[in-house]
């Protein structure tokens, strides 16, 4: 029923339906070959959309400084900001958006960014990203991975205990991560 809704949307706004009738054809064709199905990542997407504008419309500066993933109603956000109340803001935010199931905040309180940081984290996220694609063993499009100060953060759904023990370990395993936070749930619909 929601997919016919949606459908029908994108048939009303003529000058938007190719980009958007891309967009849905592309989370179709990704939503089939990962573990959480067409229905959720659909809802997801939709979930990360009113995230993104409900934190840009009421501070843009912070929607730029962090990141934001979402496995089946569960968010994950990382990322600095300058004070703890922004933070709080920022969870109230979330859960003030219709679907939110659960919130892990892991932004990190921090008044600079370091730029040899930031490039120990963007290499740290390259090489575990590379070994999760090159992994015979799961599904990279299965899981998010995030790093912020040398401590990665993955989240997404597996289809068994196994491949959450073999991302965890892609993690750990790479250069300059120091620890590693994983909010990777088991598919329990095995269909």
């Amino acid at each position: 029923m929601r997919l016919f809704l949606l459908l029908l949307i994108v048939l009303n706004l003529q000058s938007c339906a190719a980009p958007i009738i891309g967009g849905v054809g592309a989370i179709a064709f990704s939503s089939s070959a990962q573990e959480k199905g067409l229905g959720t990542s659909i809802n997801d997407k939709v979930i990360y959309v009113k995230l993104r504008n409900a934190i840009y419309d009421w501070n843009p500066s912070v929607s730029e400084n962090i990141s934001i993933s979402v496995d089946n109603g569960s968010i994950l956000v990382t990322g600095k900001l300058k004070n703890i109340d922004t933070k709080i803001q920022l969870t109230k935010i979330i859960w003030e958006i219709n679907g939110v199931k659960e919130v892990n905040n892991k932004v990190q309180i921090s008044e600079t960014n370091n730029f040899k940081n930031i490039a120990k984290d963007l290499a740290s996220l390259g090489e575990i990203k590379a070994k999760l694609m090159a992994s015979k063993k799961l599904n990279s499009l299965n899981f998010s991975i995030d790093v912020v100060n040398n401590i990665a953060y993955i989240s997404g759904v597996a289809s068994s205990e196994e491949e959450i023990s073999i991302v965890t370990q892609i993690a750990q395993e790479a250069r300059f991560i120091k620890e590693v936070q994983n909010f990777v749930k088991v598919n329990k619909d095995k269909r």
